[in-house]
């Protein structure tokens, strides 16, 4: 048989992806056209087929309509009809899918519902019948009839057809018009519930289930022995199907550890303007990581973003949060799908809103959860009909975090293991011929059945069809009107504005100059120009200083200068820290606002005490010679188990958003050992709490540039490890962090750059025993020029050494993270490997190259592991290179 298949976008075929590769194999032609482009992957999904079976599929673009007042007519018809199905009772709880559709009605239909003889319910069915007849009317569209003249199929297949205001329609319209055979294959598991009434009805609806079958015929009228239930086909691919690699490899290449269960939360396409679904997101982490139950408290997330919704995650950063990888793509081609399979089958539970990868979720087996919040349920959840069927099945749904929390550690499962209350709801909703029946030769034999049949006669427009076109045409007419009179009247408006702006700036202008000759005897006294800043956008210029006040409205701004003024004019020591962090941070924000802080608030050096770890002592010398080191009161395990309570008590951050515990413990120890009483403190929080405005980007890089003063680290003491180390030699320091994850291939990469490294230099590796921070190094064996420097640190002074190492080194090489920060602050050129673009902030990255080109210091590269072999090629053998690194 030969088929044509209309689309609205290619990613609707996805969902057919199956039943298409199925009808290609029995022989039968099928022709797939899409009505619009889109960029989430479907074109090349088709494609993918096209070429697999090029003798019985092929594609297109559907036929071309002008945009003209008849289009413009047909659209508010529909939209008009749309939104008196959102009036019925059904939906006097989905208050949203009302608001939906009456911002696409034309004014006319809504003054018409207002009015008492449609008001009512017999009123607004006459409105309908009403707009159905002029629906109806409507002139054909010639050119799609034409088109599938040519084309000649046995059937045309349409979807979804029901999207609001849908110009699909035309498409069935011109099919009975030819007397061809229609088919409305449902598309999804909401569209017969949530989208538009079918008006011309299609020869079959093939639906998933029950559940939709009852839909299509109370909801839209459809003759029972028109609605044929085959199952869900878009699953069929998931059900049986085995993970594509071991959980290690899994977990190693989205980033978590591989010896914790992991939740996998998949997000959604919420309604637009109704929520952000990113800050439900932390809200629902720190639950997890501040909950009472420790299997939560340290278990890991792998938060899937929605395809169509990854602007919503530009600013949120989830590299704070130990544990939490951000991961997945559409699952369009063999790879992506297999990641999709892989990150459902290995999760011990589930967690969305509303998606339609709960379904998914129950072929695989997995518990589903979801939380009821009041101001996300309301509309995108129990605001809709098709969420209530997972309710009543599927779903353990929550009113509260701490009520969600319960329930998902209740629900946890091991690898394989399989949740009967899913699989239960899977048979039912996605397989109800039986768990075993595949839905896709189902699918296929009935369509092969409908074109079996006899064609139905062609259906044409009659003489009151004709009559009513008349008003129609007025209409069209009055509708061209205003578009070929749009431009002239913007034109109008816009020259109207004009004058006004003219106007308004000549007056405020009399008073300018009226206000100055008043005033002329005053003279505003000199302010001097702000100087040269590291994060200017030229190094040298100087940024104008309005571009500066606007910090001054932020709240904490304002603290923040009242903070450092009040500890300037305190006689007490002063605290600085504890730092407890990343060593990026420290580097990159910390000693720049405490530099910035100790000239603005005038602080004696004498009365600063810093409070750090692992020798960190001389990156602090410019600002203050007294140093306490946080392992001189702790052991290394000791600070370590301490210090990950911290992150716990911060809902797994490991940021300082507040005075922890451990904070104040430190501090008291530090206290008495000083014999201080009544010491000020300036804690991280501070810090941390302005330059969040930067980091959540609700405010410009100029809100760091205000509260920091870069500078060079100071020099240190006479090297003195340097008759242990080579004349000349390259630092190195791989370790495994977000950015480049300690995976077999990077591990690899590592080894083989090294050695290849050392064939041209001696190579000093900055390994250390002990782990502060928030990597772990590679473990690499000493051969030939490839020296470690373990046995000459202690946890106390190994930031002190390794600093010492890296300022006399002919270059640094390593991981792109925040240690890597330091060899150009000491004015060692430093290249930074990362393989995974997501797992660090670019804003971070984007600050520290300002910094390092302002200051004019060691260079700094950071690159892609991919793209190593491509510089290979570019610049040659490794030694030309390093001998110029210096010069």
């Amino acid at each position: 048989m030969k088929l044509l298949f209309f689309a609205r976008h290619w990613t609707y075929l996805r969902n057919f992806e199956s039943a298409i590769e199925e009808l290609a194999r029995r022989g039968h032609r099928v022709h797939m056209v899409a009505d619009v482009e889109e960029s989430m992957g479907g074109r090349q999904m088709v494609e993918r087929l096209v070429a697999r079976y090029p003798e019985q599929l092929s594609m297109g673009e559907s036929p071309v309509r002008n945009a003209g007042a008849w289009f413009d007519l047909t659209r508010r018809i529909r939209h008009g009809l749309d939104y008196l199905r959102y009036l019925e009772p059904q939906y006097a709880t989905t208050p949203h899918l009302l608001a939906r559709a009456k911002q696409r009605t034309p004014g006319l239909v809504l003054a018409l519902v207002r009015l008492s003889f449609f008001g009512s319910d017999r009123g607004r069915q006459r409105l309908a019948r009403l707009l159905r007849a002029f629906e109806r009317a409507l002139p054909p569209v010639t050119a799609t009839e034409r088109f599938m003249a040519a084309y000649q199929p046995d059937a045309v297949l349409v979807t979804p057809l029901v999207d609001l205001g849908s110009p699909q329609i035309d498409h069935v319209r011109a099919a009975k018009a030819l007397g061809l055979r229609t088919v409305l294959p449902v598309c999804s598991w909401d569209h017969l519930s949530t989208k538009s009434l079918l008006r011309f009805m299609p020869d079959a609806v093939i639906v998933w289930n029950n559940v939709q079958r009852t839909e299509a015929i109370d909801m839209h009228r459809v003759p029972a022995e028109k609605v044929i239930v085959t199952g869900a086909q878009c699953y069929d691919q998931w059900w049986g199907r085995r993970p594509s690699r071991s959980r290690e490899a899994f977990c190693e290449r989205v980033g978590l550890p591989p010896d914790k269960p992991f939740v996998l939360y998949i997000c959604s396409a919420l309604f637009h303007n109704t929520a952000h679904e990113p800050s439900f997101v932390l809200d629902w982490i720190e639950a997890l990581r501040s909950s009472d139950d420790p299997r939560l408290q340290d278990i890991g997330i792998l938060v899937r973003p929605h395809p169509a919704r990854l602007k919503e995650w530009h600013g949120i950063d989830l590299t704070g949060y130990r544990g939490v990888a951000f991961w997945g793509a559409h699952p369009v081609d063999p790879e992506s799908k297999e990641d999709y399979f892989d990150s459902l089958y290995y999760s011990a539970a589930v967690v969305g809103l509303n998606t339609s990868a709960f379904l998914e979720t129950a072929v695989v087996g997995r518990p589903a959860h979801t939380v009821l919040l009041p101001d996300i349920s309301a509309r995108n959840q129990e605001g809709t009909l098709h969420f209530r069927y997972l309710l009543n099945g599927l779903l353990r749904a929550a009113r509260s975090l701490d009520e969600h929390t319960r329930l998902l550690a209740e629900s946890l499962r091991a690898e394989g293991e399989v949740d009967p209350r899913s699989r239960d709801f899977a048979v039912m909703f996605v397989r109800p011929m039986g768990a075993e029946v595949a839905a896709t030769p189902l699918f296929v034999d009935e369509l092969e059945r409908v074109v079996a049949a006899p064609p139905p006669a062609p259906e044409r427009q009659g003489w009151g069809d004709l009559f009513l076109r008349a008003p129609l045409y007025a209409a069209a007419a009055l509708l061209a009107l205003r578009t070929r009179t749009q431009l002239w009247w913007r034109h109008l408006l816009n020259r109207v504005r004009k004058d006004y702006k003219w106007w308004k700036r000549r007056v405020l202008g009399d008073l300018k100059r009226f206000a100055i000759h008043q005033l002329r005897s005053r003279r505003p006294s000199a302010v001097a120009a702000p100087p040269p800043s590291a994060l200017t956008p030229k190094p040298g210029r100087q940024r104008d200083p309005a571009k500066r006040s606007w910090v001054w409205d932020v709240p904490e701004a304002l603290e923040t200068r009242e903070l450092v003024t009040l500890l300037g004019r305190s006689d007490k020591p002063i605290l600085v820290g504890p730092w407890l962090s990343e060593t990026g941070f420290e580097l990159l924000y910390w000693i720049p606002f405490l530099a910035w802080a100790k000239t603005y608030g005038k602080l004696d050096p004498e009365q600063l005490v810093v409070i750090s770890r692992g020798g960190a002592g001389p990156w602090y010398s410019h600002l203050t010679a007294n140093y306490e080191d946080i392992l001189s009161y702790y052991t290394p395990e000791e600070f370590r188990r301490r210090n990950e309570e911290r992150i716990r008590e911060q809902s797994g951050r490991m940021k300082h958003l507040d005075v922890s515990s451990f904070d104040r413990e430190v501090i008291a120890r530090v206290t008495a050992a000083r014999g201080f009483h009544g010491a000020e403190i300036l804690h991280p929080s501070a810090m941390y709490r302005l330059f969040e405005h930067f980091w959540f980007q609700r405010a410009p890089v100029t809100i760091v540039e205000t509260f920091t003063s870069f500078a060079p680290l100071p020099p240190m003491e006479p090297f003195a490890l340097r008759g242990q180390l080579p004349a000349r030699y390259v630092a190195a320091k791989f370790y495994g962090n977000v950015a480049l994850p300690s995976t077999a291939a990077n591990r690899a990469f590592a080894a083989k750059f090294l050695a290849d490294l050392a064939r041209h230099i001696d190579v000093v590796l900055l390994n250390t025993a002990d782990r502060y921070d928030d990597h772990d190094d590679f473990p690499s064996e000493l051969r030939g020029r490839i020296h470690t420097v373990e046995h000459l640190m202690r946890p106390i002074d190994n930031l002190a050494v390794q600093t010492q190492v890296i300022r006399h080194a002919e270059a640094f090489v390593g991981t792109y993270g925040g240690f890597c920060y330091l060899a150009p602050l000491v004015g060692t050129p430093t290249v930074a490997f990362y393989s995974h673009a997501s797992g660090f902030r670019f804003d971070h990255l984007e600050v520290a190259k300002r910094v390092f080109s302002g200051l004019r210091c060691g260079a700094f590269v950071e690159l892609d592991i991919r793209a190593v072999d491509v510089v290979r090629l570019g610049f040659g053998a490794a030694s030309p290179v390093l001998e110029g690194l210096r010069t």
